[in-house]
């Protein structure tokens, strides 16, 4: 047996030397950069998608598993890294948590502060990365929550998110690649092969048990079935394949659009989705 891999040493190299972790992937297809063209149109659905009654029952659900934990989050001061538009940062403020947000993208900023005004809320805003943000400038935090950021998908950053907590640290990361059924039919049309991205939660439970960290977890599939047109799904099929490091010509785009258009006529179901990780980390010893 391999006794490398009892090594923490090793699985932080194996971690920051994978070139397709989701993050080092988005980085190489250009997407998620708050200065790419496109990125505020996109920042605007998220914000409209953020608050519908779906995502304010799933929003409820995550909070309501991390309170089991942590007990009343009225009790708790928060930091929240990439805070985005406010998904997580409001509910918080609605329980009575202190609340400060963390969001680099300007656009995203000012939707957190305009939401937070919307919503009745106090929120303590910063405009900047998680990265370059001073954790004895910010202070520690009973909890520092991270969902699904980008800017927390590193042994490094996990560890400082753990130096900017008193007693619970939240991440949640990809569990598995992610499931697109378009991308799936057209790649195999086409016969290309896809780059199935690699899940950092399988990197993070290891160095997690490794550093003798107290800690739960929580890995679900979770999968969204729309219907498109023909048209929509055209329009992002681009940025769906660059996640997987496929990129088509023209003769291949008008392939794939007839193709689509022949099997299903104007309307194209689309199923996305994935397994998704959860771990949230005990920093207090039992007893205190």
């Amino acid at each position: 047996m391999n006794a490398e891999i009892f090594s923490n040493q090793f699985w932080e190299e194996a971690w920051e030397n994978d070139e397709n972790t989701q993050d080092k992937r988005m980085k190489r297809a250009g997407l998620g950069n708050p200065d790419a063209p496109g990125f505020e149109k996109w920042a605007q659905n998220f914000n409209a998608n953020s608050f519908t009654e779906k995502s304010q029952q799933r929003t409820a659900r995550i909070i309501k598993c991390v309170e089991k934990q942590t007990g009343h989050l009225g009790d708790l001061s928060i930091l929240d890294i990439g805070a985005a538009s406010g998904v997580f940062s409001i509910p918080f403020a609605q329980q009575g948590a202190k609340v400060t947000s963390l969001e680099p993208s300007n656009v995203l900023h000012e939707m957190l502060n305009d939401n937070a005004k919307h919503y009745d809320v106090t929120l303590n805003t910063i405009n900047q990365s998680f990265e370059d943000v001073d954790i004895a400038i910010i202070g520690q935090h009973d909890l520092v929550f991270a969902s699904m950021c980008p800017a927390v998908t590193t042994w490094q950053a996990v560890n400082k998110a753990i130096e900017a907590a008193k007693k619970f640290v939240y991440v949640s990361l990809m569990a598995g690649p992610k499931e697109n059924s378009v991308v799936d039919e057209i790649t195999a049309f086409l016969g290309l092969e896809s780059q199935p991205m690699t899940a950092d939660m399988y990197y993070l439970l290891q160095l997690l048990y490794g550093n003798d960290y107290t800690y739960e977890t929580l890995i679900e599939r979770h999968t969204q079935h729309q219907d498109k047109s023909v048209e929509e799904v055209m329009q992002q099929l681009p940025t769906w394949l660059k996640e997987v490091e496929v990129e088509l010509d023209e003769s291949q785009l008008e392939e794939a659009q007839r193709y689509l258009e022949d099997k299903y006529g104007e309307n194209v179901p689309v199923v996305t989705g994935g397994k998704f990780g959860k771990v949230l980390i005990h920093l207090e010893e039992e007893g205190e």
